[in-house]
């Protein structure tokens, strides 16, 4: 008697390795994009933060990335983050990326993020 796989075993195990692969794949997708929102608030949050310092020591908020020494802070999906002053007491933070959301005179909005 012969000892190793029949072709039909090992075409079985390929079918079930392509299946777990089927479904594997796309959820990693996921949890890459998931990652790059949950960063992309996080730099919000930070932007907002050095904002709220900027006002205690100017008395006004700043459209200008480079005064409150973020400029070099993007999203990890590329896009740069727009910062808008309303007026001298509030402030707007948004990225371009559609559902990371924006924050509003330090008050986060996470609803435009379908999550």
């Amino acid at each position: 008697m012969k000892k190793g796989f029949t072709l039909i075993e090992l075409m079985i195990v390929v079918v079930i390795i392509g299946i777990l692969a089927a479904i594997a794949i796309p959820k990693f997708s996921d949890v890459s994009e998931s990652a790059r929102r949950n960063a992309c608030r996080a730099n919000m949050r930070t932007i907002a933060s050095q904002e709220v310092i900027y006002f205690a020591t100017n008395e006004t908020y700043t459209d200008n990335l480079v005064s409150i020494e973020m400029s070099g802070v993007i999203c990890p999906s590329g896009s740069a983050y727009s910062l808008g002053v309303v007026a001298s007491n509030e402030f707007n933070i948004s990225c371009a990326v559609t559902g990371h959301g924006h924050i509003s005179n330090g008050v986060a909005s996470w609803h435009d993020s379908g999550v």
